[in-house]
């Protein structure tokens, strides 16, 4: 494949030290050679359920040639992004991950069909061509410079995006009275433990938790401030809002608690002193708002404060709460999403306008 950059030749990138054993400044220069090519262990994969545990692509490259005027003061500068993008859109909005420190990348099944499906929004059982490419920097401030590009067919496969948790379900006056169509509390880790956010739209919500999607199964009512029971009668919320409820079926307490949800960070306008928005879309069930953000570091958090945050997941696009922060890897205006309508599982998508 054509190489991007042949020869660099000598950098314009330059520093002053002190040398230790003279009296002047000496310049320490840095000459660089070939960019580093980039190889992969596959130009083709169809993923699969049955191949998801597995390894099934690797990336790996060659260090940037660096030499130094002065081998002892030598440092490791470079970083190195791979970069992703559909054939075709040369590059202008690649999906990029942060390979510094590294020169082998490799990805599991669900991971590479989560990056395929939820970061270049793929199609899922078809067929789509890829381009990927390494870019490699000295600083913040130095010109990139790229590798090869190797081009890749992938066909991602659909997946359900909710786990198969314990679930009970939050039927009342909000919905009609129906357990089929009612929104799910659930038990990330079986344990007894239900979580999930449900929006009461009325001034005055009457609600039971049910076991199942009936009433002829056991279901939850008031037995007093924060305490259910199976003969209780129904449970009454006060004021609209978007309720964070958890229930514990063990102890057979519960609690609600009012949220509203925004961005912060230093990606965001507010930086990390003030929340950017969201707007509940009730049709929809989520968070949205559209945002310019910058290259940098946000969280989502609820009612202004750091009890309730959520911040990176166990695979890409899933949050957590109380977790590290996210990244933004380009500035740009974004269409910013967050589903917080499967109880226990939370997502999130930031698109590119």
């Amino acid at each position: 494949m054509k190489k991007i950059f042949k020869n660099i030749g000598v950098l314009a990138l330059s520093m002053f030290v002190l040398a230790s054993c003279t009296k002047d400044e000496e310049m320490l220069t840095i000459s660089t050679g070939e960019s580093p090519v980039l190889t992969s262990s596959s130009n083709a994969l169809i993923l699969s359920k049955e191949t998801a545990a597995d390894t099934v692509i690797s990336f790996s490259w060659n260090p940037y040639d660096v030499t130094w005027s002065e081998p002892g003061q030598a440092i490791g500068i470079t970083k190195y992004t791979l970069e992703i993008d559909s054939v075709g859109q040369n590059f202008a909005s690649p999906y990029q991950i942060d390979m510094t420190g590294r020169t082998v990348g490799k990805y599991n099944g669900a991971d590479f069909n989560a990056l395929l499906l939820n970061r270049l929004q793929l199609p899922a059982g078809k067929e789509s061509s890829l381009e990927i490419r390494l870019k490699s920097m000295l600083s913040e401030n130095s010109v990139p410079v790229y590798s090869n590009v190797v081009g890749m067919k992938v066909t991602p496969y659909l997946v359900s995006s909710i786990p198969d948790y314990p679930s009970l379900f939050v039927v009342g006056s909000h919905q009609g009275w129906s357990p089929e169509t009612a929104p799910a509390i659930r038990s990330a880790k079986n344990d007894g433990a239900y979580e999930g956010f449900v929006n009461f739209p009325e001034a005055k919500t009457e609600f039971k938790i049910t076991t199942a999607r009936n009433w002829t199964e056991p279901a939850y009512g008031n037995a007093g401030p924060g305490v259910l029971s199976t003969t209780g009668g129904n449970i009454t919320q006060e004021g609209p809002g978007y309720y964070y409820i958890k229930f514990n079926d063990k102890t057979l307490t519960w609690s609600a608690a009012k949220t509203t949800w925004a961005l912060i960070g230093a990606a965001t306008p507010g930086g990390w002193d003030a929340d950017t928005p969201l707007a509940y879309d009730a049709e929809a069930k989520v968070w949205k708002a559209t945002v310019s953000l910058t290259a940098g570091e946000y969280k989502f958090r609820a009612n202004g404060g750091w009890d309730v945050n959520l911040g990176v997941g166990s695979a890409d696009g899933v949050l957590s709460f109380g977790t590290d922060n996210l990244k933004v890897e380009e500035a740009g205006t974004y269409d910013v999403v967050l589903d917080l309508s499967n109880g226990a599982y939370y997502i999130y998508k930031l698109t590119k306008k």
